[in-house]
C-alpha cells in the first residue's frame, strides 16, 4: 500500500504500484489513449497528484533513496525518492544544510518544481543548486546531464529540468551543492493583522539571510528566520532589534536549520486532520509596498469567507539571490519575485458538496489576489482540476511553447502529467 502524507493520494485505489525505472515502463500499448491515462510519480508523496484513482504509481522512495555526501566538493548526490528531511538529516552529521522548505516531508519534486526555502533569499532556490541530473525522458531515452558540460542540443533540457521536469522527464539522481550549517534565530509568534502589515512592511528591506515567513489560519502565525553567519553582524541586529516593538514575539536560537520546526500544533492545520482531503495554489508576485494596506484589507475579507476553519492562507518571502541567480537558464520565470503565497482548502473527504464549497473558496480567493500576485508557482500539479491550464500559463509565461515542443518530442505517449 501506498503511505504518503497527502491524504488524498493515500486514499487513491490505484490501478498498480511499481518501484523501477526500466524501459519497459515506456511501451507504447502500456498506456491506453484515453484523455489524462497517465504515469503518476511519488518522490516524496505530498501532491494529490502522486496517486490517482485507477492510474498507475511510479513509487521512487523504496529504490531510489540513497544520499552520498562528497566530502571534497561537498556536493551531495541524491535519489529521485529521498525526503527533504532525510537529505538535511543526512548533511547534518557534516555541519552542511541545503535550502529545504518550511516542510521535511517533500521529495526530489520540491527540488525540479521550484523549492522556495526560508534559506533561498541567501541561496538562491533549489534548482539554482542542482549540479547534475540523471534520470529519463518521457520516451525512454536515458539522461545525464552535468552543468558544466552541457552542449547546445542538450541545452534546452536542462532549463526545462529545473521548474518543469514533472512534465516530460523522470528524474532518478539529482547532484546539489550544499552550504555550510549555520545558527539560526527564528522570531515568531500570533500577530494581528496591523501588525502583519507592519512586519511586511519592515521584511521588504530585510537583507539576504533575513526572510519572513506568515500564516493566517483561525489566528496569524509569523516566522522572521535569520541565518547567523557572524555573530556579530550589525545590520541583522539592527533588523531585528526592529521587532522588538511587537510583544507578542519570541526568540530562539536553533544551532542549525535543521533543528527548525515550522507551525506549531496550536494551529491545528491540515497534517493533524487525516480525515481531510485538501489542494492547494501557490502564488508569485512582487514587492507590496505601498499595496501593503489594500491587501490586507483583501486578506481580511477571504479569510472572513473562509468556508471551514482548515482553510487558511500562507506566504514565504524570496528575493535576494532568487533575483539574481540563473537569470533565464531555468524554467522557474518569475525571477522578479518577492512573495510566494499559498491558498489552501480541505474538506471532509467523502462530503462531495463541502468539496465544491472549498475548491470555490480557492478559486474566489485567487481571484482577489492575482492583482497582488499574478503569476503561479506550480509546486503542485493539478491536471485533475479546472484551473490546471490556467495555472501552468502563469507558470512558465513566455517559456510555455518551448515547454509544449519538450512534451511532443520527449513524451509522445503522453504517459508523465499532461498540459
Amino acid at each position: 500500500m501506498l503511505e504518503v502524507p497527502n491524504i488524498n493520494s493515500k486514499d487513491a485505489k490505484l490501478k498498480k504500484l511499481i518501484y523501477d525505472v526500466d524501459e519497459s515502463l515506456f511501451y507504447e500499448d502500456k498506456y491506453s489513449n484515453e484523455e489524462f491515462e497517465h504515469l503518476c510519480i511519488c518522490s516524496g508523496g505530498t501532491t494529490s497528484s502522486c496517486a490517482k484513482n485507477g492510474f498507475t504509481t511510479l513509487d521512487l522512495r523504496k529504490n531510489y533513496n540513497k544520499i552520498k555526501l562528497d566530502r571534497k566538493t561537498n556536493l551531495v548526490t541524491i535519489g529521485g525518492g529521498v525526503i527533504m528531511g532525510d537529505l538535511v538529516n543526512h548533511l547534518q552529521k557534516h555541519n552542511r544544510s541545503f535550502p529545504i522548505g518550511l516542510s521535511k516531508l517533500p521529495g526530489a519534486g520540491y527540488i525540479l518544481t521550484g523549492g522556495v526555502s526560508p534559506l533561498s533569499r541567501a541561496y538562491g532556490l533549489a534548482i539554482d543548486n542542482i549540479e547534475s541530473i540523471k534520470g529519463f525522458l518521457g520516451n525512454g531515452t536515458f539522461i545525464s546531464l552535468k552543468k558544466n558540460q552541457i552542449n547546445p542540443e542538450e541545452q534546452l533540457i536542462w532549463e526545462a529540468i529545473k521548474g518543469a521536469a514533472p512534465f516530460f522527464s523522470i528524474i532518478t539522481e539529482i547532484e546539489l551543492k550544499t552550504i555550510q550549517s549555520n545558527p539560526i534565530k527564528v522570531i515568531e509568534g500570533f500577530v494581528n493583522l496591523n501588525e502583519l502589515s507592519e512586519i511586511i512592511k519592515l521584511s521588504e528591506e530585510f537583507p539576504e539571510n533575513i526572510s519572513l515567513q506568515w500564516i493566517y489560519a483561525q489566528k496569524i502565525y509569523i516566522y522572521i528566520f535569520a541565518e547567523l553567519n557572524n555573530l556579530e553582524d550589525k545590520t541583522t541586529e539592527e533588523n531585528l532589534m526592529l521587532l522588538d516593538k511587537f510583544p507578542a514575539l519570541k526568540k530562539q536560537f536553533y544551532e542549525n536549520f535543521n533543528k527548525i520546526n515550522f507551525f506549531p500544533k496550536e494551529l491545528n492545520l491540515y497534517e493533524l486532520n487525516a480525515n481531510n482531503h485538501s489542494e492547494v495554489i501557490s502564488l508569485l508576485g512582487e514587492d507590496l509596498k505601498n499595496d501593503i494596506p489594500i491587501f490586507i484589507k483583501c486578506l481580511s475579507e477571504i479569510m472572513e469567507n473562509k468556508p471551514n476553519n482548515s482553510c487558511y492562507i500562507a506566504s514565504q518571502q524570496l528575493g535576494g539571490k532568487t533575483k539574481k541567480l540563473n537569470h533565464g537558464a531555468s524554467f522557474f520565470v518569475h525571477r522578479k519575485s518577492t512573495w510566494k503565497p499559498w491558498i489552501y482548502a480541505s474538506w471532509k473527504k467523502n462530503d462531495l458538496q463541502e468539496k465544491e464549497v472549498a475548491l470555490e473558496w480557492i478559486y474566489k480567493s485567487w481571484s482577489k489576489l492575482k492583482r497582488f500576485y499574478p503569476n503561479i508557482h506550480l509546486a503542485q500539479l493539478h491536471n485533475h482540476l479546472n484551473s490546471h491550464e490556467e495555472e501552468i500559463t502563469l507558470a512558465f509565461g513566455n517559456r510555455m511553447n518551448e515547454l509544449k515542443t519538450l512534451k511532443n518530442i520527449f513524451d509522445p505517449q503522453g504517459i508523465l502529467p499532461p498540459l
